[in-house]
């Protein structure tokens, strides 16, 4: 194996599918009641700036590993109809993030766990889906008429399946208020047009939550959505057997 990494699968309660998931939207959704948006309201039209989430899992789900080794939180910046997406596990010490970069037409994946950084670079206009979702099932949006207003923000709803044997279905809603243009280009979810806010998944066996918990105009500097200094570069084949230990 190029660039050979030595990691337990005991330490990393992350699988592929995982990762997968909570990147697929490009900026991924949420699940939240209705009750929590009353006093939420978001400056609209702002074209860069901050999503953060909380990721939360029902209670009583067996789980092999260490519930706390589960990520928790993801952050979506984004700026110029850029994006880095992000999350974070094993108290810091796992980083997963999926950058976007339309001016250098790039998608870098980028890993840092137990102080090791890697990277994969991958064309946005190559014809394909970054690699990170190519063990995803495909999806069936089937999009409705109902519009609700949520977190502040006037929300269509769609109703996504995964055309899987479990046959899992969702529901989406995503707001075209923030000016983001096509957010979710180049992922399974292009048919999308708009931010998606509302997200749930069945993963790992465990039944997830996105949740939402702020949305604000922040002045985001360029360099966020660069490769950053200190990074290895990895093949597909390196990061398919990281993958794999991650399973």
């Amino acid at each position: 194996m190029k660039n050979t990494l030595f990691l337990s699968a005991k330490t990393i309660a992350i699988s592929k599918r995982t990762m997968v998931m909570l990147f697929c939207c490009g900026v991924l959704g949420v699940t939240l009641s209705t009750s929590s948006c009353k006093s939420y309201k978001v400056d609209k039209e702002f074209s860069e700036g901050i999503i953060e989430y909380t990721i939360i899992y029902d209670e009583g789900q067996p789980f092999k590993h260490d519930p706390k080794l589960r990520p928790d939180k993801m952050v979506v910046k984004f700026k110029d109809n850029n994006t880095i997406n992000k999350i974070e596990g094993l108290s810091g010490g796992f980083m997963f993030s999926m950058v976007q970069n339309y001016k250098e037409n790039q998608v870098y994946t980028l890993i840092k766990i137990l102080g090791k950084k890697i990277f994969l670079s991958e064309s946005i206009n190559d014809g394909r889906y970054p690699y990170a979702y190519t063990e995803m099932p495909s999806i069936s949006i089937q999009k409705t008429d109902e519009k609700i207003v949520f977190m502040g923000l006037n929300c269509a709803k769609a109703i996504a399946t995964f055309n899987d044997s479990l046959g899992h279905s969702f529901e989406i809603l995503y707001t075209n208020e923030l000016a983001i243009n096509n957010p979710n280009k180049n992922t399974p979810f292009e048919e999308i047009e708009g931010i998606m806010l509302k997200f749930s998944a069945v993963l790992m066996k465990q039944n997830m939550q996105i949740v939402a918990r702020s949305i604000k105009s922040r002045n985001i500097p360029d360099d966020e959505f660069i490769l950053p200094k200190g990074y290895e570069q990895i093949d597909e084949d390196t990061l398919e057997d990281i993958f794999e230990l991650m399973q």
